[in-house]
């Protein structure tokens, strides 16, 4: 069974909260039903295929907005979001393509939603994309919880995650 909800995030922008995010979502959904690079991607083969593959499966695109993600720069100083080659903007260029499927920003961090400005062309969609803020504690597992609630993916209930 293909993953249900694909994960797009930069690493460098709150590792720790996408984590949390991705560890809530597989005690509810299952293992399988989440895709997450470094947990999804084997050895030896090549990731640019398995992301293409992967959000051409999923049902719900969740991309994780820190307040770097729209700044964030390559070891030249390049803006990577301009990089046609730049795997986030990749998925969810792939991911904005489809029809079909729901792709939900969550601004984390106190971030701001990206006005379609900041954006190339490709993503300029993204902008006017209702995002959800998730908060850290106490209120992490109820902002998760309405999140999932607009994918109309069901959870398990009574789950302590």
């Amino acid at each position: 069974m293909p993953p249900r909800i694909f994960i797009s995030y930069r690493r460098s922008d709150n590792q720790t909260m996408t984590d949390r995010i991705h560890d809530w979502l597989r005690r509810g959904l299952g293992e399988g039903a989440i895709f997450k690079d470094i947990d999804n991607i084997p050895p030896g083969r090549d990731f640019r295929g398995v992301l293409r593959e992967a959000t051409a499966q999923c049902s719900v695109m969740l991309v994780v907005i820190g307040k770097g993600w729209v700044d964030a720069t390559d070891k030249n100083g390049n803006r990577r979001l301009d990089n046609p080659n730049d795997f986030v903007r990749i998925e969810i260029e792939t991911g904005l393509q489809r029809d079909g499927i729901v792709v939900i920003p969550l601004l984390i961090d106190g971030a701001d939603m990206p006005s379609d400005t900041q954006l190339p062309d490709s993503l300029k969609e993204l902008a006017y994309k209702n995002a959800f803020v998730i908060h850290g504690d106490p209120i992490f597992k109820h902002d998760m919880a309405t999140s999932v609630s607009y994918t109309h993916l069901t959870l398990p209930t009574n789950r302590e995650v």
